[in-house]
């Protein structure tokens, strides 16, 4: 768990910080990853370089991990606080959810929306 969770740890600090390049290098070159602002999920690096791009540019989100948990499988599930504000600073959502996290070859292939 402790190299998944570093991985995991430094992808919430790049997220916060906008750097969606770092993101990116965190992610499997077939990675999923859901797409909450249309449904459904997106597919690849490059696709989910252009959900981040558009995403940053219509809300500013924030996450913070509180808790890490191991599963059977292998995956990972993160309890995280979300503040999620309108590009103009208007607060849309506070909420604590759980992400889920599958990897492969030490890089994230799939994040679930608990």
């Amino acid at each position: 768990m402790g190299d998944h969770q570093a991985l995991l740890t430094r992808l919430y600090e790049a997220f916060n910080r906008k750097d969606v390049e770092a993101v990116v290098a965190a992610l499997h070159p077939d990675v999923d990853w859901p797409n909450l602002l249309d449904g459904g999920y997106i597919h690849g690096r490059e696709a989910v370089r252009d959900y981040w791009t558009r995403q940053f540019a219509i809300i500013s989100p924030e996450a913070a991990p509180i808790e890490f948990h191991p599963l059977p499988d292998g995956r990972l599930a993160v309890k995280v606080h979300y503040v999620v504000r309108a590009s103009g600073g208007g607060l849309w959502t506070d909420e604590v959810t759980t992400n889920i996290y599958s990897f492969k070859d030490g890089l994230i292939l799939r994040m679930d929306w608990g």
